[in-house]
Formats: C-alpha cells, sequence, structure tokens
C-alpha cells in the first residue's frame, strides 16, 4: 500500500489513526515533537518534527519521497475571549499549529504525493460554528476547511484528492483538558450533542481511513462533520 504520514501523531485522533492506516496496510511515519510519545511497532516509524517548523518537517521526511496519505492532524486548543490580555498570545499560537502546520504539512507533502495519492485534514465542527472564547481555535479551523477547498483544486490536474474531517467532542486527553479548563464535565457538553456522547478517536480514524481508500476516489473538497450531530451544516 505504500507509506502514509500522520501528524499530531502522539494524541488521541492521531494514534487512533496511525492504527487504522496500519491495519488497512500503509506503513505509517508517526510524526510528533517528542520521540517517547510517539506510537511505535511492526510498520510504523515515528518520526521527530514539528510542523510549525516547515524545514525541520521537510528534513524529517527527506528519506520517504514518495508518500500514498498525508494526514494533518497536528493541533492545539487554547482558549481566550478577543479582550483577554492573553488574546494575541493564544491567537499567535493556535493558528501556527493548527492553520499553518497544515499549510506546512500540504507543502511538503506536495511533491511526495503522486496520482491517487490521499491529503485528509482535520478540521473541526468548530471550523463550520462558532463558540465564545473559541476565537482563535475557530478560525484556524475555518482556515482550514478553506485550505483544503483550494488544494483540492489545485491538486486535482495530479489526480490527489483534498478532504477534511470535521470532528466534534472527541474522548481525547486534550478534549478533557479543554472541558477542565473551562469547569465542565463530559456530561454537560454531551447534553448538547444529539446522539448523547462524545465521539470515539476510532471512529474519527475510521472516517480518515475511508477518505484514504480506493473507494473515496471521487471525493475531493469535502468537509465531512463526525460529532453525533452537534454540527450539520
Amino acid at each position: 500500500m505504500g507509506f502514509a504520514c500522520v501528524t499530531g501523531a502522539a494524541g488521541g485522533i492521531g494514534r487512533a489513526t496511525v492504527a487504522r492506516l496500519r491495519a488497512d496496510g500503509y506503513h505509517v511515519l508517526a510524526v510528533g515533537r517528542t520521540l517517547a510519545t510517539l506510537p511505535t511497532g511492526p510498520g510504523v516509524t515515528p518520526v521527530v518534527a514539528d510542523v510549525t517548523d516547515p524545514e525541520g518537517l521537510a528534513a524529517a521526511l527527506a528519506p520517504w519521497p514518495a508518500l500514498a496519505v498525508v494526514v494533518a492532524n497536528a493541533g492545539r486548543c487554547a482558549t481566550a475571549e478577543v479582550a483577554d490580555a492573553a488574546a494575541p498570545a493564544v491567537w499567535r499560537e493556535v493558528l501556527s499549529v493548527n492553520l499553518d502546520g497544515a499549510f506546512h504539512t500540504a507543502r511538503v507533502a506536495a511533491p511526495r504525493l503522486g496520482p491517487g495519492g490521499r491529503f485528509v485534514a482535520i478540521s473541526s465542527g468548530l471550523g463550520k460554528g462558532g463558540r465564545a472564547g473559541y476565537t482563535a481555535y475557530g478560525a484556524a479551523k475555518h482556515g482550514v476547511i478553506g485550505l483544503v477547498r483550494s488544494l483540492a483544486l489545485e491538486w486535482a490536474p495530479r489526480q490527489i484528492t483534498v478532504n477534511a474531517v470535521c470532528p466534534g467532542w472527541v474522548r481525547t486527553a486534550m478534549s478533557a483538558a479543554d472541558l477542565a479548563h473551562h469547569g465542565w464535565t463530559e456530561a454537560q457538553a454531551a447534553a448538547d450533542i444529539p446522539l448523547g456522547r462524545f465521539v470515539e478517536p476510532a471512529e474519527v480514524a475510521a472516517l480518515v481511513g475511508f477518505l484514504a481508500s480506493p473507494r473515496a476516489a471521487m471525493i475531493t473538497g469535502q468537509a465531512y462533520n463526525i460529532g453525533g450531530g452537534e454540527f450539520t451544516a
């Protein structure tokens, strides 16, 4: 099946996506900033790189000139209202990882993806909606969808598909930290989800796996929600 690359591989969605693509037959490059936190095992190569450092990312992936699938998953959640003193720093940090990081990943992927290649970016339900205090996060995730829609047209002549996955609340350490920061419980957050529960990382990974598969050969430029009905646009 060739090589797949997953950024943000140390997190919940990243680890689940590495496992999904490995099960689908790919040799997976698991990219993250700290070697000790990255998944390992047969068919998985940990790669230390930071998506906010495009030169470093390109150098780390240089030994693998050909990739079949690239998943831009690296993300950071931090919140601040616009009037807060911390807002400018939060804005820079969140956009640097979530939006600039997706752009840098696409730039590094561009010469490595051939015909039939797949690029999947992890956006968010907040890439289509909004939530008070999540100005930077929402702006970054809206930007990821814009990136995907334009890139799909750029790469269509090369027969490369580009899509986004937009999770709602997912049961991960990042979500748990976000809940704790706001003093919310999972039950309180789940009360706003029509299907009544958080998404499991493996369910997000299954959608990524589908978009990476031959069955999705004619799907490009799309942004798929997976949030139990919390976001429907």
